[in-house]
């Protein structure tokens, strides 16, 4: 996707800020090699939070369509950062499969494929339909009305037209239903596959639809009120299969190229700016 249009489509969303357990994992240099000689040439992981923020937040709101390029120059540009600093953060996104980073190409938002499209939503089936005996078990009552004023916002971003709100309460709904299973391992792993589910909605959902519906999402919290956990499984299989049926499989279109900066909600830089007049003169 060209710059120009990535940068629009990005605008508004220049740092929203990663999970806990992210900003957590920065702060303590979790996942990073110790020792002599391993990363000391490379800049701290909180350094690159900035782009690896924008860049995550615009995927998840759909401003950043999965087979976009990600130059290092123009993120250098974008964010006034050297391209250690960029480079760290697209290795980050493509170690979460947000960004693919292929030899002699560069980094592009990833574009999965049909086939790992269905097995993500297999696996998120599983992992959240097991999530509802506990949650069922544990969730107390005023998490369960919270979860409630979730879904109020969802329905009502999608009534009046917002998709990127009702895409981001969506997600959130689905986050905090796992997390009143209390399980950290469960949520782990269902917080990842929520992740890459919406990155694969984004490419083949179509236009103008929505792929969750949120009277199912008020079912399933009336289910675990009532300490219906079994029920609640079953209910949660069939909305996720009914989600992985709205999308289509047959094969996306390819997405016009956004104008990265404004995309990523940064001022377009200077130079770029400098080239349009001369370009219009």
């Amino acid at each position: 996707m060209a710059d120009k249009e990535v940068k629009r489509q990005i605008r508004g969303v220049a740092a929203g800020p990663r999970s806990a357990r992210r900003a957590q994992a920065r702060k303590n240099g979790k996942g990073g090699m110790t020792g002599p000689g391993s990363l000391a040439a490379l800049p701290e992981a909180s350094s690159d939070a900035a782009v690896y923020d924008a860049i995550y937040e615009a995927v998840m709101d759909h401003r950043l369509a999965p087979g976009t390029r990600l130059t290092e120059a123009s993120l250098c540009d974008i964010f006034s950062v050297s391209r250690a600093v960029v480079r760290m953060a697209l290795l980050r996104l493509s170690h979460d499969r947000i960004v693919a980073l292929t030899p002699n190409r560069g980094a592009a938002i990833a574009r999965p494929s049909v086939q790992e499209t269905r097995e993500v939503f297999e696996l998120r089936r599983l992992v959240e339909a097991a999530a509802m005996e506990p949650a069922a078990e544990r969730a107390l009552p005023r998490e369960l009305d919270a979860l409630r004023a979730v879904v109020k916002q969802e329905h009502a971003a999608f009534e009046r037209g917002d998709v990127r709100l009702w895409i981001r309460m969506s997600r959130e709904f689905h986050l905090r239903l796992l997390a009143l299973a209390k399980n950290s391992e469960l949520g782990e792993v269902g917080r990842d596959l929520i992740t890459r589910s919406l990155l694969m909605t984004a490419l083949y959902m179509p236009l103008g639809q929505t792929t969750c519906a949120s009277h199912e999402h008020e079912e399933l919290i009336d289910l675990l009120a009532a300490g219906e956990g079994r029920r609640a499984a079953r209910l949660m299989t069939a909305h996720l299969l009914a989600c992985e049926a709205r999308l289509r499989l047959d094969g996306p279109e390819d997405a016009a190229a956004p104008d990265l900066a404004a995309t990523l909600g940064r001022p377009r830089p200077a130079a770029a700016r400098g080239k349009r007049r001369s370009d219009s003169a």
